[in-house]
């Protein structure tokens, strides 16, 4: 990770973050006042709310387990108003239920603790790359995906997805950088349906052929990986 041209990314936004624990909350928010305009940090949501309608933050970095409000509760509020605040939810824990509620809260991603650096790096990389695409999402090599229209794009190219590939896709590049289980993907792409390991494979295959690039590692036996290009 270039440091420099991450802060002159980061430079010009401001991050809410809500953390109860008070070493944590410290060091993280001098970890990230390092790089990006302003940091504002609280210990529980209902401050966090009341700083996020003060200065309207461009990116939530949020404990799920807090007194009081929880961090999804607080998500949720956002949400209900506000679509392009980009919120990363960190907790101690991971659960289907919870990756779900992530899906339907348009979570950029969830951290879990202990967080590192190369994690949170990552985490805002990703934050900005929505932020400065919109609806478009960069998946390099000059490939992008449209998540209003569905499709990939390149140049003035385009391939739309089936909306299964869609999102098939979408779940990926929110669980960049993890190992996704068969079971995860049946549980949270398709619920009560039957669905193979087969047909799955067959769903991975389409999406990679119309991206132009593989972005998918294979984990035998087990399910895949989503990568892509990072900063250099």
């Amino acid at each position: 990770m270039d440091h420099k041209s991450f802060a002159q990314k980061m430079q010009s936004y401001t991050i809410l973050y809500v953390e109860d624990d008070e070493k944590i909350r410290d060091s993280i928010t001098e970890f990230l006042s390092r790089y990006c305009k302003k940091v504002y940090a609280c210990d529980n949501s209902e401050e966090g709310l009341e700083l996020y309608h003060t200065y309207k933050p461009d990116i939530l970095l949020l404990d799920i387990n807090l007194p009081g409000m929880s961090g999804i509760d607080l998500a949720t509020l956002i949400r209900q108003n506000d679509t392009k605040t980009r919120i990363l939810i960190s907790t101690a824990y991971t659960n289907k239920e919870f990756m779900l509620k992530a899906i339907e809260l348009q979570l950029t991603r969830y951290l879990v603790k202990p967080v590192t650096s190369k994690e949170l790096f990552s985490a805002f990389e990703k934050c900005l790359d929505e932020l400065q695409s919109g609806d478009d999402i960069d998946l390099g090599e000059g490939y992008r995906y449209s998540k209003k229209h569905s499709g990939i794009m390149y140049g003035n190219k385009s391939v739309l997805l089936r909306k299964k590939e869609a999102e098939l896709l979408e779940f990926f590049i929110t669980h960049e950088d993890e190992v996704v289980r068969y079971e995860l993907l049946e549980y949270c792409i398709w619920g009560d349906e039957v669905m193979t390991r087969d047909a799955i494979r067959s769903q991975i295959r389409n999406i990679r052929k119309k991206i132009g690039i593989n972005l998918f590692e294979n984990i035998s036996g087990i399910g895949y990986k989503f990568q892509r290009k990072k900063l250099l």
